[in-house]
């Protein structure tokens, strides 16, 4: 069976939070800056659920526009080193499909498959690590005894996650796993 890696886009491949502010700035100037964003649904008492999805899917739209975090390349075709095949997965529409796929081709990042929907959950039970800075997400993977890693975010980091600074972190954590299951075999 292949090692399968379900691999986050938003807050993991590039930074998502910083785009989220400015555009959320535009219609509510009291939004507080993300290092105080300390609980996933910080938005609420700013937006309503529909201003936060409508900012969220223009950003979408636009992803080809955005950059990727430094490491982002290499963490990918590290992963793909040992051998995991990788569904990048986010919870987006299905239209924003485009934008995405140029985005990930224009910084060549490697990658098997796009998942885009509501609910990645849908591929835990076949994977084998999850990379995601959500709470909600790693703790289901974590329920599933699924390796669940991040990068460390004020909304994620007191879950009790595994959770690094950067992705060249996270790729040294996976290799030690690899590397331990090698030798317990």
């Amino acid at each position: 069976m292949p090692k399968i890696a379900v691999i986050d886009i938003d807050n993991t491949l590039w930074d998502f939070a910083s785009v989220l502010y400015e555009e959320i700035l535009k219609v509510n100037p009291l939004m507080p800056t993300p290092d105080k964003w300390i609980c996933w649904d910080f938005w609420k008492e700013y937006l309503t659920i529909e201003k936060f999805y409508s900012i969220i899917n223009k950003i979408h739209f636009r992803q080809d526009c955005f950059g990727v975090f430094p490491d982002a390349q290499d963490f990918l075709k590290k992963l793909k080193a040992f051998n995991y095949h990788i569904v990048v997965a986010s919870h987006r529409q299905e239209e924003s499909k485009e934008a995405t796929l140029k985005w990930l081709l224009k910084h060549n990042l490697p990658f098997d498959e796009l998942h885009l929907s509501s609910d990645k959950t849908v591929l835990f039970p076949c994977c084998s690590i999850v990379v995601d800075d959500s709470p909600y997400i790693l703790e289901k993977a974590q329920k599933m005894n699924i390796t669940a890693t991040g990068l460390e975010f004020p909304w994620n980091k007191d879950n009790g996650f595994k959770l690094f600074k950067s992705l060249s972190e996270i790729i040294q954590f996976l290799s030690s796993l690899d590397y331990s299951k090698e030798k317990n075999k």
